[in-house]
């Protein structure tokens, strides 16, 4: 328990880069032939559960740069890998274009090209009159005149 508690603190310091490869290290040993051993499930569990905690302490932390935040977007699409089933993979592919979209925003950035402006999107739906509407609208418009 005092482990966890120690680890915690040492992760509220962090950068995302340094949990990233934290992160990176855990993966890794979890796809370990030697953990996936069955007499070595204790220690694949516990390493599960820490996998879990410092994937939601990327939550907490602020990205300094665009890479960093890319890091966050690829830790939420390998959690949501693990969690979704095929009818769900939507989210995976719009994490895919958020994360485009950074880095084409970031090389134009860089490059100091001006990404272009775009109007501003009107969502509002024009309002259809039903039938009945239709009479009692011009009726009140009649009698108004």
């Amino acid at each position: 328990m005092a482990e966890t508690q120690k680890l915690a603190e040492l992760t509220s310091t962090q950068s995302v880069s340094a949990l990233g490869l934290r992160w990176a290290a855990l993966r890794g040993m979890l796809n370990s032939p030697l953990i996936t051993a069955e007499d070595q499930r204790a220690l694949r569990d516990e390493l599960l559960v820490e996998l879990a905690t410092l994937e939601q302490d990327f939550s907490t932390l602020q990205s300094r740069n665009p890479m960093e935040i890319s890091a966050k977007v690829d830790i939420a699409k390998s959690a949501l890998r693990d969690k979704i089933d095929a009818s769900e993979m939507w989210m995976i592919d719009l994490l895919d274009s958020i994360q485009a979209d950074l880095q084409n925003f970031n090389a134009a950035v860089k490059t100091g090209a001006q990404q272009p402006t775009r109007p501003p999107v009107n969502l509002s739906r024009a309002h259809q009159q039903r039938p009945d509407e239709s009479e009692t609208t011009e009726s009140s418009t009649s009698s108004a005149a």
